[in-house]
């Protein structure tokens, strides 16, 4: 028992370590209380799933999380909340959440562990983020695809990752959303008084939770290849254009959707091969 906290501990730090670091640069810069208690509190609730939740393992109760994950991927364009011509939100209680970032990488974890029907989980995950628009989204699909590809050596999931990156092209500049601070722009904003900061905060999202990722054994293997690219996908369309910053930037999504995604792979220890990859 406590081999197994120790280890789910273990894996919030790839989600505890660049929000931290976000909740220092919403101090740092000023913003207001009520952003620095919305990441605050949705980093405790994260953790604390990371730590101590719990789901059964069998094969129906995957099915039924990816059905779940899948749906609510499709609700914002039926929902009606558009803005500036694009609706990428879920209403959850007085928050809208942005629907990519919370439900991307947890679809990237379970289609790591499913190496048959694991390419038709991205490819729905990219048609519903084709219907939202969502260019940034897709960039993360993309580069979960190319992960899994490389890690499963697959071809579906080479085609999946090729479409991803071609729909995001396509969309790059769909909608007239404003940037909004402390959201989009993060690091553009940090560099021109505190460069160095800026570099930190890079490090903290681009770096950290990779490195901490990649270092995962057995089943996990692969969940840390596709969660860790999931990552770097968002965070190069937030560096590209203005789209939200994961983990480092104001919104709870990010950090709900990872912590998510970190729980599932808590749930399944890491020498448990139920969930293995083929190679």
């Amino acid at each position: 028992m406590a081999a197994q906290l120790s280890d789910r501990w273990r894996l919030t730090l790839p989600l505890a370590i660049p929000s931290l670091g976000g909740l220092a640069y919403l101090f740092a810069f000023d913003a207001p209380l009520r952003l620095i208690a919305v990441n605050a509190g949705a980093l405790g609730l994260a953790l604390a799933w990371v730590v101590m939740g719990r789901l059964p393992s069998g094969p129906k109760a995957r099915l039924g999380l990816t059905g779940l994950a899948l749906t609510g991927l499709f609700l914002p364009p039926l929902l009606h909340h558009d803005v500036g011509g694009v609706a990428r939100w879920l209403p959850i209680g007085p928050f809208m959440l942005h629907s990519g970032g919370l439900l991307l990488p947890l679809l990237g974890v379970l289609a790591a562990r499913e190496a048959r029907t694991g390419p038709w989980i991205l490819a729905l995950a990219m048609l519903a983020l084709v219907l939202q628009p969502d260019a940034g989204s897709l960039l993360g699909v993309a580069a979960t695809g190319a992960a899994l590809a490389w890690a499963q050596r697959s071809t579906a999931f080479t085609l999946v990752a090729g479409a991803s990156l071609t729909l995001a092209l396509a969309m790059w500049h769909a909608g007239t959303l404003e940037p909004q601070e402390f959201t989009e722009g993060v690091l553009t904003q940090v560099w021109q008084s505190a460069p160095l900061f800026a570099l930190v905060l890079a490090a903290l999202v681009f770096l950290a939770p990779p490195g901490l990722l990649l270092r995962e054994e057995g089943s996990r293997r692969t969940d840390g290849y596709a969660l860790a690219a999931a990552l770097i996908g968002l965070a190069v369309a937030a560096v590209l254009a203005p789209f939200p910053f994961p983990l480092i930037g104001y919104g709870a999504s990010s950090i709900l959707g990872f912590g998510l995604a970190l729980g599932v792979m808590a749930a399944t220890p890491h020498t448990d091969t139920a969930f293995r990859p083929s190679a």
